[in-house]
């Protein structure tokens, strides 16, 4: 038996979900998942401070410790887009304010958002694209400062339209940097199956950079389904699930007041979180 856990939840916290915290650890009981994390938006792009201005971290506490008596394996985190170009607002504004898991996201590169059709219409060479994409969440990387690196080939969730060569194989140099950068800071590798349902039409990351992670030593990992639809609700969660079983991986990762927790992917034994 499998302990279904979903570190990828965006709750009315976030100014682009409509899932109420409460209806969310209604599902997660009814659903038996094991643990869930709330990842709320805070973006400091200036195309997004509705996202960094609607973030409310007080009633998002106090709300998180109101269900946690219904619900205790409950983490609270955010996903902070960009805080490597933002560091001075970003290291601010995390001053006295405490959160189990901190993702840390390219959601804007320059004006365009690497999940819409005018990002790689801009390109000449679809190439070109994922390139810069990959060179942006380097950078990221690079800079730290968060515990969770999600959907790290955000670019093929809908690049996959315009670039249907991609692979690990193609990209392997830029991706490895990456995956090594990961390992060395301790950063986890977030399973995300919003591609899924998306052009994609598979994991972000998929199969062949996950195992190469590991095949590195990686052995921090999350898995969440990046959901913000009460449809989306850990969505894809259980095939995560198999194709890390098929990879040999025999824990994950959750986080409480940002250490590192492994959980047995499969064990009938619960564990104290």
């Amino acid at each position: 038996m499998f302990h279904i856990i979903d570190t990828h939840i965006h709750s009315t916290f976030s100014w682009d979900s409509e899932m109420k915290v409460e209806d969310i650890v209604s599902m997660a009981k009814e659903k038996k998942i094991y643990h869930i994390g709330l990842a709320e938006h805070l973006d400091f792009h200036s195309n997004h401070k509705k996202s960094y201005m609607f973030f409310d971290y007080e009633n998002c506490m106090g709300k998180i410790n109101k269900v946690k008596n219904d619900f205790v394996n409950l983490s609270a985190g955010i996903e902070a887009g960009e805080p490597y170009l933002y560091i001075d607002e970003y290291e601010k504004y995390l001053e006295g304010k405490k959160f189990d898991f901190i993702m840390g996201s390219v959601h804007w590169i320059e004006d365009l958002s690497p999940v819409e059709d005018r990002y790689f219409l801009k390109f000449k060479k679809i190439e070109d694209a994922y390139k810069i994409y990959f060179e942006e969440e380097y950078k990221l990387i690079r800079y730290g400062n968060f515990d969770v690196a999600p959907h790290l080939t955000l670019v093929h969730r809908n690049g996959k339209k315009f670039e249907k060569e991609f692979s690990y194989q193609k990209y392997k140099k830029e991706i490895d940097d990456i995956l090594k950068l990961l390992i060395q800071k301790n950063i986890a590798l977030e399973i995300n199956c919003s591609g899924l349902r998306m052009a994609a039409e598979d994991f972000i990351p998929d199969k062949e950079i996950i195992k190469a992670y590991t095949d590195m030593g990686g052995n921090l990992i999350t898995v969440g389904s990046d959901s913000h639809r009460y449809n989306q609700l850990f969505f894809g969660i259980e095939k995560a699930y198999k194709l890390l079983e098929e990879l040999n991986v025999k824990e994950l990762t959750v986080f409480k007041e940002r250490k590192p927790i492994k959980i047995p992917l499969k064990d009938e034994k619960s564990a104290e979180i």
